[in-house]
């Protein structure tokens, strides 16, 4: 008996063994297995945009596609869709077909039952109960309309009443709110313990950026535009950038004629634990940066 209840017991502790190294298997490979993107724009006249994000072997595949409509998809474990826009349009457009029938539907009945008692109404009132009945809702709307405008005068201005104290209440403290603002800002920027501390986390941000931009981009920009001098000033603002593109991204400045077209492909890749380290060093940091004292 002993000897079974071992036996159950071991079996137990390798199951539970098993699903920790399988939930830490998982855990490593999400920090540790980057998140790849690419993508291709062309521009000619008409857009033509195909972009993606994948892990782990497009086991998780998110694709973005835009040619004359827009096209997103998310799949997973290579054959699952999750999302897609397209049939979300069409559940959408099922929708409000099946809600049209029914708002016709009920309003063709409203129509009807209104007919249906304007016709034995009609029939009756005759002679001079008609007569009656004009002349008794003659006398008697005109006092409930007036009975019914001044109700409706005096909540109006009890609400305006009210939300005009309100605003007033607000305007009062509005600057003495933005001033105890604007010294705390001053504070936090003037403090030199504070610098230092934003200059740390500057590098750290720009790390992070480094890291995210694509590491290979092919392909070329050619523009123009009227004004000559406008095409300089963008040639100016894009060499700042040219570190990423140098060796194979050409960019094509046309002075003299008025043009835009782009062909573009680029890949990159994030991974979650350099994203993950560097969020808690900047939040770490964040926490050190004092505040004006009260």
């Amino acid at each position: 008996m002993i000897g079974v209840l071992l036996t159950i017991l071991k079996v137990i502790g390798i199951i539970i063994l098993a699903l920790i190294a399988l939930a830490l298997l998982i855990v490593l490979m999400v920090l540790f297995i980057p998140v790849r993107y690419r993508g291709k724009i062309y521009f000619k006249k008409t857009p033509d945009i195909d972009l993606s994000v994948t892990w782990f072997f497009k086991f998780l595949n998110i694709s973005l596609k835009f040619k004359e409509e827009l096209d997103i998809s998310a799949k997973v474990a290579w054959f699952f869709t999750v999302f897609s826009n397209k049939e979300d349009s069409k559940d959408e457009q099922k929708v409000k077909s099946d809600n049209k029938d029914t708002f016709e539907k009920e309003t063709e009945e409203k129509s009807l039952l209104k007919k249906e008692n304007s016709e034995e109404k009609s029939a009756s009132l005759k002679g001079d109960n008609i007569k009656k009945h004009k002349k008794d809702t003659e006398n008697i709307l005109p006092v409930k309309a007036d009975e019914l405008n001044k109700q409706e005068k005096k909540h109006t201005k009890a609400v305006k009443k009210a939300k005009d104290k309100k605003k007033d209440n607000k305007n009062k403290n509005l600057p003495e709110k933005i001033l105890e603002k604007v010294k705390d800002i001053h504070y936090i920027i003037t403090n030199e313990e504070n610098k230092l501390i934003f200059m740390k986390m500057l590098e750290k941000t720009k790390k992070i950026i480094v890291h995210v931009l694509p590491k290979k981009i092919v392909g070329y920009f050619k523009f123009g535009f009227e004004d000559p001098s406008v095409t300089g000033q963008v040639l100016e603002i894009l060499a700042v950038f040219y570190p990423l593109y140098k060796d194979d991204f050409k960019i094509i400045p046309m002075f003299y004629d008025e043009i835009i077209e782009v062909d573009i492909s680029f890949k990159g890749r994030l991974r979650i634990v350099y994203a993950a380290y560097i969020g808690l060093l900047l939040w770490l940091n964040k926490k050190k940066i004092k505040t004006r004292p009260k």
